[in-house]
């Protein structure tokens, strides 16, 4: 008896999940819907909404038309029962978002403030989150926590720096500073991986891909079967450090030749000589020295995608900063010169634009928050 009132439990907790997993990925649905798509009696339909109500993950969210019949309640999950925070720490600037259980961008803001070890920078920083909160007028219950990206390698844990060398944070107690002053939960990410989350969130469709940033600093990230591959000791994130030219220029992180010195934004900066603003009016005007550059660029990033084509087939996908500069006849352009480069007969290589014209990693970070909350919740 005792088995067979465990199972019951089991089936009926099971039930009650997947309707919650319904609704969450159907927005707004009716009972009645419910009921029909899920083959579940309207009475245990109503019994779990019910309950789902009473906790306040489910709420009412207006009638539907009517058929001829009394008009259907809708039902969705509260999206802002829980929210998470997500910021990015790069060296030029800091980036604070706010999501809901969707995803959904509540709040953004970008601080031209650059990065520093003194005691001011965490405090204005912690402010700032802490009156974005009572901006929002959130409830500490809330909110999940903040997920800090760093350009740099953490810790599985995300408690501590790797490798952090473009902040010079080796070690540096940044979480440390910013956990002493503020009461949720903190940890941090690399920002490639937090930005490729973001990506797999916009980009439902992504399944095998290589997502190519080009950034200030240039950062990647590998995703096989729709989830970020993980390696043993080092993260897929940093083929940055791949060697496109043996003995070539030296990259920040001592070696020479990396990818890095080539198709990040600042490589690109370096050889124009001139910011990237005036470049790209230079080049979209038909300058030729500017044109002459920009194909060098394409042509250094072609052989570092031609490189890990040979290892990993798939699709690329070009984000980042300089993702406000390419147009698409650049991904054509770039694209030609990736299947140039291939020793082999193969279909054109598959390149797509990211989601986010801008910084994604701290989305990315605070989506990694949510995805883990909903994880729990649904399954």
């Amino acid at each position: 008896m005792k088995q067979d009132s465990l199972s019951s439990t089991d089936v009926r907790e099971k039930n009650a999940k997947r309707l919650l997993k319904y609704i969450y990925d159907h927005g707004s649905v009716s009972k009645q819907g419910i009921s029909h798509d899920l083959a579940m009696s309207l009475p245990t339909v109503t019994q779990n909404i019910n309950r789902w109500e009473e906790l306040g993950i489910v709420e009412k969210t207006g009638q539907f038309e009517s058929t001829g019949g009394r008009k259907a309640y809708g039902y969705h999950i509260a999206s802002t029962l829980k929210v998470a925070i997500g910021v990015s720490i790069l060296k030029e600037f800091y980036h604070i978002t706010l999501v809901d259980l969707y995803g959904r961008t509540l709040f953004s803001r970008f601080f031209h403030v650059p990065f520093s070890k003194e005691e001011e920078y965490y405090q204005t920083l912690v402010s700032e989150m802490m009156l974005m909160v009572r901006t929002m007028k959130l409830q500490d219950e809330q909110i999940l926590g903040v997920k800090i990206a760093v350009q740099g390698l953490v810790s599985t844990d995300g408690k501590q720096f790797v490798y952090g060398k473009i902040l010079e944070t080796d070690q540096f107690p940044l979480l440390e500073m910013i956990q002493q002053r503020i009461k949720y939960p903190c940890a941090m990410i690399h920002d490639t991986e937090a930005a490729a989350m973001a990506e797999l969130w916009a980009q439902r469709d992504i399944s095998d891909a290589v997502i190519l940033y080009l950034n200030r600093y240039f950062g990647g990230a590998v995703i096989i079967h729709g989830r970020i591959y993980q390696g043993c000791e080092l993260p897929s994130s940093i083929l940055e450090h791949m060697t496109l030219y043996p003995g070539g220029i030296k990259c920040y992180c001592g070696k020479k030749g990396c990818i890095e010195s080539y198709c990040s934004a600042y490589a690109l900066k370096r050889n124009a000589g001139e910011p990237l603003d005036s470049f790209f009016e230079k080049l979209r005007a038909g300058d030729a020295g500017a044109e002459k550059i920009w194909e060098e660029y394409l042509r250094n990033l072609s052989i570092a995608i031609n490189n890990m084509r040979m290892l990993m087939d798939t699709e690329y996908i070009i984000a980042g900063h300089m993702l406000r500069y390419i147009l698409p006849e650049d991904i054509n352009t770039l694209q030609q010169f990736v299947d140039a480069e291939s020793p082999f007969e193969t279909r054109n290589v598959k390149i797509r634009m990211s989601a986010y014209p801008e910084d994604s990693a701290a989305p990315g970070a605070a989506i990694c928050l949510i995805k883990a909350y909903l994880d729990t919740l649904l399954s």
